[in-house]
């Protein structure tokens, strides 16, 4: 049952998916012959009578499909039930918030009036309700991008869904060829997207830390808008919407971590579960007892208790470095010269800002000085500075070069033909 509740936490249509599935396997693990599928009390007769224990495994067996058959009347039961359903009420505020994201009319929680944002992305925990919303976001006259562990998904004319990479994904993302992009938690690993002020958690994973993760897709260093957006939608009167509630207000979970709330936080999952499976009589009790522990929890934290935001500040306060003798400009521009490198070693540019760059004994590899360039390939083209498997080992010390010459000698050189131009 926890499956399900989660499910339909999620959205209808990840519901609906989750029992049809369910239903196909139980109906084929209790497709048994007519004759096998008599009654476990003449079963148990038969091993009163003989004692075999053939006959034991076979009403272990008998019971384990009248089990199966049981839940298989209850799955049609619920699966009725969800198709009546009508539209997603949740998918139609999330087309609601995305319009008001996009006009500029959307309030914060302080009231005040957040920049129009013309991107947003969309997260969610599964596939089925990615599905449903990119079709239903269609519908709603959105550019949809996809991302989940399918891969990147990009809408044809024809109807159909191309697939793409992870770059070409985030690629046309921040070109602006969509305005939403739909994607689930995959993306919240290794794609960074500082170029986009606006993000809606369609629901919201048991375990709160995933909603950071999430947040750190956008919340993070080089972000391009003064203030983002991040909207949480879930149904109401729910033991989520309570948690995440006192999360969100009286514990400020999503602008510091403290340490002490490390050990409820990370019992939050299955605390969730329990009370969500409860009875409805004592359902109502259990969720204000939860709501208690976090506030208690928060209540005993110390003043000086760890703070997120000040830890990385401090981290980044870096000691004053020496300038370094050369820049990724004249990085470039030693490229476009590939006669002053050493013998064996070629520079090829294939575009204005990527060149292939081959060495003895190694295979040919792409690279760029360019940051922009290195940030939407990050996984085919490397950046040639130094740290990259591709740049002169201790260049910066002076290092010679296979012909005698120090990088340094060579960039000089470069700056003497920019210098005759």
């Amino acid at each position: 049952m926890t499956t399900y509740r989660k499910r339909l936490a999620s959205s209808f249509h990840a519901l609906k998916m989750t029992l049809e599935e369910r239903l196909a396997v139980v109906r084929g693990q209790a497709s048994l012959p007519f004759d096998e599928l008599r009654s476990s009390e003449d079963a148990e007769d038969d091993i009163d009578e003989s004692g075999d224990a053939a006959d034991e495994e076979a009403v272990d067996r008998q019971k384990q499909v009248a089990l199966q058959l049981e839940e298989q009347g209850d799955i049609e039961t619920l699966l009725e039930q969800a198709r009546r359903l009508p539209v997603d009420t949740k998918a139609v505020r999330l087309a609601e918030v995305l319009q008001a994201l996009q006009r500029g009319s959307y309030h914060a929680m302080d009231h005040s009036l957040l920049p129009a944002f013309p991107q947003a992305i969309v997260f969610t925990q599964y596939t089925d309700t990615l599905d449903y919303l990119r079709d239903f976001l269609k519908t709603q006259g959105f550019s949809v991008l996809c991302y989940s562990g399918r891969g990147g998904e990009w809408l044809q004319p024809d109807g159909s869904w191309k697939r793409l990479t992870r770059e070409e994904t985030k690629r046309r993302f921040k070109r602006q060829d969509a305005q939403v992009l739909v994607c689930t938690d995959a993306a919240a690993e290794g794609l960074n997207f500082q170029f986009c002020g606006a993000l809606v958690n369609f629901d919201s994973p048991w375990n709160p830390m995933r909603i950071e993760q999430r947040i750190g897709r956008v919340d993070r260093l080089g972000q391009q808008f003064p203030r983002i957006a991040i909207v949480n939608l879930m149904y109401e009167d729910t033991v989520e919407t309570d948690v995440y509630r006192a999360l969100r207000s009286r514990i400020s979970l999503f602008t510091s971590v403290v340490g002490p709330l490390q050990p409820i936080l990370s019992a939050m999952p299955a605390r969730i579960a329990e009370v969500a499976l409860m009875r409805p009589e004592n359902q109502q009790q259990a969720r204000a007892n939860l709501v208690s522990e976090l506030q208690q929890a928060a209540s005993q934290t110390p003043a000086d208790s760890f703070n997120i935001d000040e830890a990385i500040e401090a981290a980044l306060e870096e000691p004053e470095r020496a300038p370094a003798p050369y820049g990724l400009e004249e990085l470039g521009h030693l490229l476009d010269h590939p006669k002053l490198l050493p013998p064996g070693v070629e520079a090829q540019r294939v575009g204005t800002k990527e060149v292939f760059w081959t060495q003895p004994g190694a295979p040919r590899i792409s690279i760029t000085t360019d940051p922009d360039f290195f940030e939407e390939h990050p996984e085919s083209v490397e950046f040639w500075t130094p740290g990259s498997p591709a740049f002169p080992e201790d260049s910066g010390s002076g290092a010679q070069s296979a012909d005698g010459a120090t990088l340094a000698a060579l960039i000089r050189a470069t700056r003497g033909l920019q210098n005759r131009a």
